[in-house]
């Protein structure tokens, strides 16, 4: 049965799945579409698992899966894995079984004395997934802070249940704590 996998670390979800054929992309293009298809219909005995996990997935390609994703050929499985269900098109996700494993992730103690604007871009660029900046958030809350910041950082927690942009809901608490301090 073809299904999605949603979760918090793409390394750690590949580990836990066996599979015949990877396809791990920053982002998963059209091309890439292609060569999915030409190696699925390589005909095998036995089940054959494609894998296709990537950070982003662009809407043209996946236009493209969606066809392979409803008549698979015999004997194909595919399994799909985002860090988010809202990057997959709504026609994918309707017609797949959607499965979610999140991970525990180690979290570094957050030093708020050491916010620099290097320090926010280095955050930035790690793609939090909304697990790990609500994580964040919760260490915020620990620590010892004015009235103004902990509504900011409370209006943080709905704007990522919300679905906000993670970078964005992080440059503004960032900022924000880097102002304050």
């Amino acid at each position: 049965m073809n299904r999605v996998i949603i979760t918090n670390d793409l390394e750690k979800a590949l580990s836990d799945i066996t599979y015949d054929e990877l396809f791990l992309r920053d982002e998963l293009k059209i091309d890439d579409v292609h060569e999915i298809k030409k190696r699925a219909y390589i005909a095998e005995k036995k089940k054959k698992t494609i894998v296709i996990a990537a950070k982003k997935y662009n809407i043209y390609a996946q236009n493209a899966l969606l066809k392979i994703l409803e008549e698979s050929p015999k004997n194909v499985e595919f399994i799909l894995i985002a860090t988010s269900k809202y990057l997959l098109l709504d026609t994918i996700v309707s017609r797949l079984a959607l499965e979610k494993r999140i991970y525990d992730s180690p979290q570094a103690e957050f030093e708020l004395e050491k916010i620099t604007n290097e320090k926010i871009l280095e955050l930035l660029k790690q793609n939090l997934s909304k697990e790990e900046l609500i994580s964040l958030l919760k260490q915020l809350l620990k620590k010892d802070l004015n009235e103004e910041l902990l509504k900011l950082i409370n209006d943080a927690v709905i704007m990522a249940e919300l679905n906000i942009d993670i970078n964005a809901i992080i440059s503004l608490i960032m900022l924000g704590l880097k102002v304050e301090k």
